[in-house]
């Protein structure tokens, strides 16, 4: 069984992955608000541009998930994860999907307050799903590190991200 600094690299990765993530989630909403504003400070383009990053980082970060990682570490350690791990890794084509729904109105949107509305609304839900998503992998790592990918500490030393 590997000891908990052996794992620091796997829980800071998916620290530095998850924050970054989190900053394109502010720079999609920022869009998605602006092509509605009076200025129009963000074009339809803009929307899919973002979202299309979003849409390949997510892809690109499921697939390290599914492809061996701090999950499988976890799991490793605490194999009564296993179930749990299994599910968060299901969860992976859905919300691609997800994703894939909301490129594909931006790019037919028409541009009208309620279709700006109705997809403001619908990047919401998904921006709720994936923080559901990342609480489930960080109830994994709070059980097999323990330590949140937050950073916060539980019997261990925190992982700053620096």
């Amino acid at each position: 069984m590997r000891d908990y600094e052996e794992c620091r690299p796997y829980i800071a990765h998916l620290l530095a992955e998850h924050r970054r993530l989190h900053t394109m989630l502010g720079q999609a909403r920022a869009s998605i608000v602006q092509s509605g504003g009076p200025d129009r400070d963000a074009s339809v383009a803009d929307v899919v541009r973002v979202l299309a990053h979003i849409r390949s980082e997510l892809a690109h970060h499921f697939a390290e998930e599914e492809g061996g990682g701090c999950l499988d570490e976890a799991v490793c350690r605490c194999p009564r994860l296993s179930a749990d791990a299994r599910r968060i890794e299901a969860e992976h084509p859905e919300l691609l999907h997800e994703i894939d729904l909301l490129i594909a109105r931006a790019k037919d949107s028409e541009q009208s307050v309620t279709e700006r509305l109705s997809l403001e609304r619908d990047f919401e839900h998904l921006s709720r799903q994936l923080c559901a998503h990342e609480a489930a992998e960080n109830a994994i790592l709070r059980q097999a590190f323990g330590t949140n990918v937050n950073g916060e500490e539980i019997g261990r030393p925190a992982i700053h991200d620096f």
